[in-house]
């Protein structure tokens, strides 16, 4: 995969639609293979801070509930601007129109202050 940041920004906002949808519909195999992808760039994100950093800005502001939820937590696991991270994840758990992605978000909160 190549480290362009407008590819990786569109790659990572398509799978983690993908992976949101196919998860309110109960659709795993399709969700799981979205998420290898998010998680292939992820991984390439974590090998270059500075791209990270760049793309986070982007995905942390989406609109897609679950492209936050993904940045967010990755923004957590390389500590970049995690107050703000956090407030996303808390802000997007006590959501009543997103389903399980609202928990999706609590657990993701979680799973995170618990590797701090």
């Amino acid at each position: 995969m190549k480290k362009d940041s407008v590819f990786l920004i569109d790659e990572f906002v398509k799978n983690a639609v993908i992976q949101g949808e196919a998860t309110l519909e109960g659709k795993y195999k399709k969700g799981n293979k979205a998420s290898d992808k998010l998680y292939k760039i992820i991984d390439i994100m974590k090998q270059d801070i500075k791209l990270a950093e760049t793309m986070l800005d982007v995905l942390m502001d989406s609109k897609e509930p679950n492209v936050k939820i993904w940045a967010c937590g990755t923004a957590l696991d390389i500590a970049y601007k995690v107050k703000e991270a956090e407030q996303i994840l808390k802000d997007i758990s006590n959501s009543t129109q997103i389903g399980i992605l609202s928990f999706n978000a609590e657990m993701t909160l979680s799973v995170r202050k618990e590797e701090l």
